[in-house]
């Protein structure tokens, strides 16, 4: 609990990046875990079985799903590489910029991987 409390107190915009990014490399490794175990069937059970699970998991909530994974692996991606530029060139003084282009960018990321799942959505 007194890590919740210090990133509640602490409003700084490197320590929401910090624990954004914390929270974002745990959904990856969650996803990363289904993902294998998923497209393990075809192995264990056989090419059928696969495909039947291919056929449910094209429904809109699955597309919507995917999406949402879209925008948490370009953001994991470029919050670490905001994490490699102030690290290697010292650029600590700009990360309240470099996290609102981190942002930026996964907004444009989003918005048009949403333009392109729109028709898969509905």
């Amino acid at each position: 609990m007194k890590y919740l409390k210090d990133f509640i107190l602490n409003k700084h915009p490197g320590q929401t990046a910090f624990g954004l990014h914390r929270i974002s490399g745990s959904i990856l490794i969650f996803y990363l875990l289904l993902h294998i175990m998923l497209h393990s069937t075809a192995l264990i059970f056989g090419n059928e079985a696969y495909n039947n699970l291919a056929k449910t998991m094209d429904n809109p909530l699955a597309h919507l799903l995917e999406l949402l994974i879209i925008s948490t692996a370009s953001f994991h991606l470029l919050n670490g590489l905001r994490l490699i530029l102030i690290d290697i060139f010292l650029l600590t003084r700009f990360q309240e910029k470099l996290f609102f282009v981190v942002k930026l960018a996964t907004a444009f990321i989003v918005i048009y991987s949403l333009s392109i799942y729109f028709e898969r959505l509905f």
